[in-house]
Parts: structure tokens; C-alpha cells; sequence
């Protein structure tokens, strides 16, 4: 049930990294325009395992 439960909180993450990147990134960070596919290379595991934190800060920043 475990296995099962980090399963479906990483495919979330996957998906979420994906939408995150082509939309969100910029909106919590101005500086990240002009940065290189190497940069969304190293933090794309923290994004994974991170993404409710990210999704909520996403969020703030809509308001």
C-alpha cells in the first residue's frame, strides 16, 4: 500500500513538474527566464518531491 501511495505522489509530481515549468516557474521566479535547460535539469527532482509546497506558493502568487 505504500509502494502504491509513493507511486501515485510521484506520477502527481511528474505531472505537476511538467505544467510547473512551462507556466508556474516564472511566476515565483523572475529570474528564471533567461536560465538554461541544465538549470530545470537540477531542480527537477526537487520539484517532483516538492510539488505541494511549490503548488501552494504557485498559488499565493496568483492571487
Amino acid at each position: 500500500m505504500v509502494l502504491i501511495l509513493m507511486g501515485i505522489y510521484l506520477l502527481i509530481g511528474l505531472f505537476f513538474c511538467f505544467v510547473f515549468f512551462r507556466k508556474g516557474v516564472q511566476s515565483i521566479d523572475e529570474g528564471v527566464k533567461g536560465a538554461p535547460i541544465f538549470m530545470k535539469i537540477l531542480i527537477f527532482p526537487g520539484t517532483v518531491a516538492l510539488w505541494p509546497v511549490l503548488l501552494a506558493k504557485w498559488r499565493k502568487t496568483k492571487k
